[in-house]
């Protein structure tokens, strides 16, 4: 086989997500012409896909090695520099993207994203914003528009936007548990609880949507169905820490305290730096009288985090 037949062979399989032997063809067409650099890109698109990123990154440089202006390599190149969570560095990889294409609205969404997990949500919706100008049926450029407003606390604006999503998309369980995290910071808990369901209903195993479902569920006092959420996201995800500290809260709800001190203490391990698994677990002690151990976990958590409450908090999904 040619080395195009190579490559074309490695574009069939990835198509399929048969992403390994995908990559196995790309070899074997850079082994045959190694200065191919769209052949580089694709093989790091495919490692990227494997969650291989550093090989990804690699791959992506001796694309843009061979050919400087493409613009997609260095786009791609910033998406795998972002699961590294290097962001910094990926918004430059997005920005060398833009200015090679500045129709490239994959690009903008993506900068968007970068930009987002370093707080700069006012940034981030300019650059969500350009996304959608320039491809107004991207449904996740308008979820993550979204995820922006919300951290902006512009609720209602979030709302539309995750409506936007759902209308182009409606099978996004994403966007109908994010939906439901902006109703339920807007008091609207009712409502919250029809979106996280439909995001359930839509994918039954989502940790996120079971976990926001129990904070709707603690907010309109149902702690015994809150707790019950709690529980299937655990089981779903076992690892999820702050579903361990919202059980925890649900239990000493129902003065079910040696339980609830059991799940503070699985939130903790999992998650040592967890403020608020350490303000729940000392508001619990000051709750049974216990004012040593409650000042001793209350100041831990300050080490981490200022202030102390007892209560539940929301996973809003990226």
């Amino acid at each position: 086989m040619t080395s195009d037949e190579w490559f074309n062979k490695g574009v069939e399989l990835g198509e399929l997500g048969r992403h390994e032997e995908a990559l196995k063809a790309f070899d074997k067409a850079i082994e045959l012409n190694p200065q191919d650099a769209q052949t580089w890109s694709y093989k790091g698109f495919a490692l990227g896909k494997l969650e291989r990123h550093e090989e990804a990154i690699k791959a992506f440089d001796k694309a843009i090695e061979l050919n400087p202006q493409d613009a997609q390599a260095w786009s791609n190149k910033g998406a795998s520099l972002g699961e590294l969570e290097r962001y910094e560095e990926a918004i430059k990889a997005f920005d060398k993207a833009i200015e090679l294409n500045p129709q490239y609205a994959q690009a903008w969404s993506n900068k968007g994203v970068a930009l987002g997990e370093l707080e700069r949500h006012e940034q981030a919706l300019k650059a969500f914003d350009k996304a959608i100008e320039l491809n107004p049926q991207d449904a996740q450029a308008w979820s993550n528009k979204g995820i922006a407003l919300g951290e902006l606390e512009r609720h209602e604006q979030a709302i539309k936007a995750f409506d936007k999503a759902i209308e182009l998309n409606p099978q996004d369980a994403q966007a109908w548990s994010n939906k439901g995290v902006a109703l339920d910071e807007l008091e609207r808990h009712e409502q919250a609880l029809k979106a996280f369901d439909k995001a359930i209903e839509i994918n039954p195993q989502y940790a996120g949507a079971w976990y926001n479902k129990g904070v709707a569920l603690d907010a309109l006092e149902r702690h015994e169905q809150a707790l019950k959420a709690c529980d299937k996201a655990i089981e779903i995800n076992p690892q999820f820490a702050e579903a361990w500290s919202n059980k925890g809260v649900e239990l000493s709800n129902l003065k079910r305290h040696a339980e609830a001190l059991k799940a503070f203490d699985k939130a903790i391990e999992i998650n040592p730096q967890y403020a608020e698994a350490h303000i729940n677990l000392g508001e619990l002690f000051l709750n049974l009288g216990n004012l040593e151990d409650a000042s001793r976990k209350v100041k831990e958590a300050l080490n981490v985090l200022e202030g102390a409450s007892l209560k539940v908090e929301h996973a809003l999904n990226k």
